[in-house]
């Protein structure tokens, strides 16, 4: 009977939990997340963890406006281990859109096509879809979710021509 009553107790701090609470994961290695230990924020294993795989990047020849796009995603560990090791570009057209793989040769073939008015805009990101970190909006209830371009905006930079140049912002 007492283990019944201790199995009700536990269960009913269970659901009276919070839902969408910030959370933490420290060094102490005391979870006080109920979405798992990478999706902590304020876990101390991030900080770490984010700069070896800008270092990482940087070593590969990624520029730094790129390699910046990562602080822009969740601030937790799953961000950083399930975040792409790479780079892409979507390029808009009156057509529609594609996705490559962004190298600086395609980047260069992009700028000289917005320039020619082949295509319209493109963008260049890491990740085209924010991770919901613990407590955080999935990707598609973020006010920067841009549903037609399949793309959180703010993970994104857009270049575009004003004028006769080419802006990237």
């Amino acid at each position: 009977m007492n283990q019944i009553i201790a199995l009700s107790a536990t269960l009913l701090l269970v659901l009276l939990q919070p839902v969408g609470r910030t959370c933490s994961y420290g060094s102490s290695n005391n979870m006080d997340c109920d979405c798992g230990p990478d999706f902590c924020l304020n876990d101390s294993r991030y900080p770490p963890k984010l700069a070896a795989k800008k270092a990482t990047m940087a070593k590969q020849g990624f520029p730094a406006e790129l390699i910046a796009l990562l602080d822009r995603d969740g601030a937790c560990v799953a961000a950083v281990d399930q975040g792409p090791d790479g780079f892409s570009m979507k390029l808009i057209s009156k057509m529609g859109s594609s996705t490559i793989a962004w190298t600086p040769d395609d980047e260069r073939i992009a700028r000289n096509d917005l320039a020619a008015g082949k295509i319209l805009a493109f963008y260049k990101f890491n990740t085209s879809r924010a991770l919901a970190c613990c407590g955080q909006q999935k990707y598609d209830q973020r006010s920067d979710w841009d549903a037609s371009l399949q793309l959180n905006l703010q993970l994104a930079i857009k270049c575009s021509k004003q004028g006769t140049g080419i802006v990237c912002q």
